[in-house]
This record gives C-alpha cells, structure tokens and sequence, in this order.
C-alpha cells in the first residue's frame, strides 16, 4: 500500500461499470482516495457482455476476484465452429495454453456479477466514495486540477481532482463536452441476442458451451451460461428494431435453426448496433480514457469489456507512479500501449471474427472452413491462434510497447 496519500484530493471516476469500478479497486487497494460518479441509481443487471478471456481471468486474480466468479458462470475449455445440420465441427482446445495461463478457458458468466462482486469488496471501503445518480455534466481543466460538475435531479456539486478517469462508455458524457471525435464507423450488419432457458446440449449433438454456426444463408452463435443461452445472429434488414425483437419474430428466428424445440422461455431480447472507434489519444490533460469510452470493436470474440479491464489495469499501473511522485509523461506510455492495442489487436481481431462469422460466399466459406480446419489439426497452429483470441498475445505485446 502507498504511504500517506490520504491528504491528497480524490481520483474521480465517471463510471461504476466493470472498468471504472476496477480502477477504483485497484486504487483503493493501493492506498488512495477515490469518488465513484455514476449517473444510475444501482449498478446495471442486464446481459451485456458475457466472455472473460483467459488473460482477464489472470488479471483478475490480482484482487482475489477470478475464483468467484468462476463458480458464477460456466467455463467452456473447448470452443468450435460449426455447419449446421451436419456433423462437421473445428473445435479449439485452450488446454494448449495451460503453461500460459492459469485459467485455460472461455469463462461465460455476465458482466453484472463482476460490478457486484467490486462494490461488495468496496461497499465498506473508508478510501471508496462510491456515489450513485450522479451524473458527470461537465469538466474545467486548469493547473493541476480537473473540476468536475456532476448533478442528481434538483441537485449539484462540483468536485476537484488531480485525475479525471472516464470510464462513462459508449455514449461517455465527458467525451463530448470535451468535444474529442471518436472516428470509426458502423458495421453494415447489427446483432439480435435471444437469452433463452432451454437444455439445447440435450438436443443437439455436439454442442459445445460456446459455438459459432453457420446456416446455408446466415450464421448464429451459441454461449452457455449456467442453464440459459445466449443466441445471438443477423436480424433481417427489411425489419424495424421493433419488428425484429418482437416475440413472433424471435420465436420464429429459433423455430427456423431449432424446429420442433420451441416455443422457448426468452429471458431477454436485445439489439445491438456495431461500431468500431478510437479516440486521437486516451490522455487529453489530466483527464484519462478507458473501455468503451475510448474505443469500440465488434463484439464477435467477446474483446470489448475484456479490452476495458486491460485498460483499467494498464491505467493505474501507470498513474500509481505518477501519484507517487513521478512524471506524468508515464501516463503518455499508457495512451501509446493500450491505443496501440486497441487498434492494432481488438479492432483488428473482433472486425476479422466479425467478417468470418458472418460470411456468406460458399467459396470464401470453404477457404475460411479450410483454414479453421488446418489450424484445429496441427497443435502449433491452433496455440498461435489461441493466444490471439484469448487476448494473452495483446497483453505480451502492451508490455513491450515504450
């Protein structure tokens, strides 16, 4: 724990998501002061992200969080691609990786059962000010100090800080009072994801906890998570939003891959839109950007809320040091490290899973279907993929970025 860093004023963090609420642990566990400012009144439940990669389940361990939420979800050591309705399968083994890693696995369990576990350990925590319905309507930066308005209905406050950390997502409100622009685009093709009760591995031979599937004309994909399913595919494009999630069209989505198992339990029907950006620089001053609020990917391969968490880790191994003391020039390494990676390995891997999941040429198909093919068969190839997808590979590369 660093000495005497009580007196100085609290680290602001825009954001009790699971990279904002990570900062804080790491932080407070370090000795400093922090104020959460989160603008929901509770922490969100809802089924967003739901794959932990291995190198988050060893990043994890560093707050004695990983075993926990193990035993919250549903872990998934072999993965595989599919053609539906026959028998052929490409199934990826990250047991490869077990010199690697600690946990040699895909870990399914949604994201809300990390926030809980984080503000459960911080909840009690003196140095954790953790504020909810506060949202962040504004920044000052001057001198060493970043001022910050943050409102809850009828009132408001202005706090100071040394550092701002936004952690405030997507649509982060710090980011366009800023006015920084957040280049990217959007993908052609959004994503419908179906969370259902139903034994689908009592049903369909060969099924694996998580497995990406192409149709004739489409593709779907499959995740485990205790006894649900998260079915995910294309929605059509004639349709409105409305239409597409609507109970009739959902059912009759899963009746056209699943005839006669239905009608199915549907737990939730989500839409997403796809977009990939990064900011010019995750520093702007003394204000620090991580997770969505500083890049988006395609959600195929589940990098997004992984990608945060290694933000969040990368953020404040750098600006402990500088809060102890040192230059801040250290928190122009964590730009160059983890805008490095975003670009380079997230938006890079998730934008190829992206195309390959959702190709529909039969030629391309059977390159693609070769290649996976190839890469199943020959121990090597297959660990060289893995340490790709299981983003061990993007951590070894941000620690050799200066």
């Amino acid at each position: 724990m660093s000495v005497s860093t009580n007196t100085q004023p609290p680290i602001i963090i825009a954001g009790a998501g699971p990279v904002g609420l990570f900062c804080a642990m790491l932080l407070t566990r370090a000795g400093h002061r922090v104020v959460v400012l989160e603008q929901n009144t509770e922490v969100a439940e809802d089924m967003r992200a739901s794959t932990f990669h291995p190198a988050t389940l060893d990043l994890l361990d560093r707050c004695d969080l990983s075993d926990e939420l193990v035993s919250r979800g549903t872990s998934a050591r072999r993965w595989q691609y599919m053609i539906h309705g026959t028998d052929q399968r490409a199934v990826f083994d990250l047991g490869v990786l077990s010199d690697l890693t600690r946990h040699p696995y895909r870990l399914q369990c949604e994201q809300f059962h990390l926030t809980r576990m984080v503000v459960e350990r911080i909840a009690d925590e003196p140095l954790c000010d953790l504020r909810m319905g506060w949202k962040v309507v504004s920044v000052e930066q001057g001198g060493d100090i970043v001022k910050v308005r943050a409102t809850r209905g009828d009132e408001a406050v202005t706090l100071e800080t040394p550092w701002l950390i936004a952690a405030d997502g997507g649509r982060s409100t710090i980011r366009k009072h800023l006015g920084l622009s957040f280049e990217g685009s959007v993908f052609p093709k959004t994503s419908i994801t179906l969370v259902l009760r139903f034994p689908l591995e009592e049903h369909i031979p060969g099924l694996l906890g998580v497995s990406y599937v192409w149709t004739d004309e489409a593709h779907y994909s499959l995740m485990q998570i205790r006894d649900l399913w998260r079915f995910s595919y294309s929605p059509n494009p004639d349709q409105t939003v409305e239409e597409a999630l609507s109970e009739p069209v959902a059912q009759a989505n899963l009746a056209s891959v699943f005839p006669g198992l239905g009608p199915f339990e549907l737990l939730q029907r989500n839409h997403y839109t796809l977009h990939q950006r990064c900011l010019e620089s995750f520093r702007v001053g003394r204000i620090l950007f991580a997770g969505d609020s500083a890049h988006l990917n395609s959600p195929a391969g589940g990098m997004g809320m992984n990608s945060g968490l290694h933000d969040a880790a990368c953020l404040i191994e750098h600006l402990l040091p500088v809060l102890e003391g040192h230059s801040d020039d250290l928190l122009d390494r964590y730009d160059r490290r983890r805008r490095t990676i975003a670009l380079e390995e997230v938006q890079r891997l998730s934008a190829r899973n992206y195309r390959k999941h959702r190709e529909t040429d039969p030629e391309k198909r059977k390159l693609i279907w070769r290649e996976f093919r190839a890469i199943t068969g020959d121990r090597e190839r297959m660990r060289e993929f893995l340490l790709n997808s299981s983003m061990i590979r993007s951590r070894q590369r941000e620690a050799e970025i200066q």
